[in-house]
């Protein structure tokens, strides 16, 4: 481009933003700087959200009082929530809940739900409840928090806490969105849900699955059982993970695809941590790139490693 505008810089720096890349957001920021072109309040939030996905809390703090200590900008609700959610992953989640309290303005129920959202990963329950309580206040609609706070009390083992809130969502008659996985192979798009038997290749994809299974388990995984949500056995639940939707497709793409051939999947929701680590010893196992795209980034895995860097 001859003349590269703000909007111009934006856009490259929310695509290092959407790959977890902080470092290279903040290389393109700063040349953007020495060119002499004024930041505005969407280029931090593209800066922020990159180093949310790539852990840089220090960098993401000294941008943060930047905006208005060097460049004048008085940040904004959605660069409060940036900051949340970038504090919440890395686990400083009191840190976050001061933040919350400090805001010059009425925190949404979007910052509440990054919190909540972290409390999941970080297994603080007890924040977890507040902050669905104050989203609930803020946002009575969104029903689909307390399916969040079910599994969060779910992977702590509290299956009390989870039959009061699976009740309440059965009252309002809210149903939980079963995770979806699409993979496109000759042109043709097919889509498995967990547990799905529908497939004209099933079994197939079944003896796939058993032999990925035992290789897996030759290396050393060990299925992280607190992705099931349900309060069943261990084999049961080890059962039940190993028909995730995304594990289905994989399997599938690997019957289906050459050999060295890349396998693209497209996830409606987020991967559980056993999935993450699944997809990473198959990459290095069967010697495949594999492309995941949940509800919050993609994921490069290639030769065990991914490019979030176990960070999502």
């Amino acid at each position: 481009m001859a003349r590269r505008d703000v909007s111009a810089w934006t856009a490259a720096i929310g695509a290092m933003a959407m790959e977890g890349n902080g470092e290279q957001a903040i290389e393109l920021f700063n040349e953007m700087l020495g060119q002499g072109v004024k930041p505005d309040e969407v280029v931090f939030v593209a800066l922020l959200t990159a180093c949310s996905h790539g852990r840089s809390v220090d960098q993401g703090w000294d941008l943060f009082r930047s905006m208005k200590e060097i460049h004048g900008i008085s940040p904004q609700i959605v660069h409060y929530g940036c900051m949340v959610d970038l504090l919440s992953r890395a686990g400083f989640l009191e840190e976050a809940l001061d933040l919350i309290k400090s805001m010059p303005m009425e925190p949404n129920d979007v910052i509440w739900g990054s919190l909540l959202a972290a409390c999941r990963k970080h297994k603080n329950v007890e924040l977890a409840a507040y902050a669905a309580e104050r989203i609930t206040e803020l946002a009575p609609e969104r029903t689909g928090i307390h399916v969040l706070l079910s599994n969060i009390y779910a992977s702590a083992g509290k299956w009390t806490e989870v039959a009061k809130v699976r009740l309440q969502l059965k009252e309002k008659g809210v149903h939980k969105m079963p995770g979806s996985s699409s993979t496109e192979v000759n042109g043709i798009i097919h889509e498995f849900t967990s547990g799905d038997e529908s497939h004209s290749e099933n079994t197939q994809i079944a003896m796939m699955l058993q032999e990925i299974n035992y290789r897996l388990r030759d290396a050393g995984h060990v299925p992280d059982l607190t992705n099931v949500m349900l309060d069943v056995d261990e084999q049961e639940k080890e059962y039940l993970l190993s028909r995730h939707s995304e594990k289905l497709a994989i399997a599938f793409g690997l019957i289906s695809t050459g050999q060295g051939m890349p396998i693209r999947v497209v996830k409606n929701l987020r991967m559980c941590t056993d999935c993450h680590s699944f997809s990473k010893l198959v990459s290095r196992i069967y010697e495949r790139e594999i492309v995941i795209r949940d509800n919050n980034r993609f994921h490069f895995f290639r030769q065990g490693y991914c490019s979030c860097c176990d960070y999502w």
